[in-house]
């Protein structure tokens, strides 16, 4: 989340939570910051675990995904569609960060699809 701030400062204005964060501290241990990135964190934590319980359909994890979509669509003043996909980059800095050596070409790719994928029914849900 920090990465996306910080590559789209603009963003920042659309989430009056984060009104007093500052950007440039590499830390970020503002509470409203921190819960937000535990949101983001939480969305695609609980895609990946419906999808594991029932790997046979998706449904779940899409309806969550298009009330994502749903909810930004409704609360967050000004957002455009492809805001989304402007999270991509700083969602594969975070996990190359968590697997460190274990983050390979494969690694990266199954994580770009499964962006992707979180992606398309997030917009789906904002486009509805």
């Amino acid at each position: 989340m920090h990465r996306y701030l910080k590559m789209c400062p603009e963003a920042k204005s659309k989430y009056p939570k984060l009104a007093s964060l500052d950007i440039t501290s590499p830390e970020c241990s503002d509470p409203a910051f921190e819960g937000m990135a535990s949101n983001y964190l939480k969305v695609f934590d609980e895609v990946i675990t419906s999808v594991e319980q029932t790997p046979a359909d998706a449904s779940s994890a899409c309806q969550r995904l298009n009330s994502v979509g749903k909810m930004h669509r409704n609360k967050v003043n000004g957002m455009k569609f492809d805001d989304f996909q402007q999270l991509e980059a700083p969602f594969l800095f975070m996990i190359s960060e968590v697997l460190q050596d274990r983050y390979n070409e494969k690694a990266e790719m199954l994580f770009k699809k499964f962006f992707q994928f979180c992606l398309r029914f997030i917009l789906e849900g904002f486009n509805s």
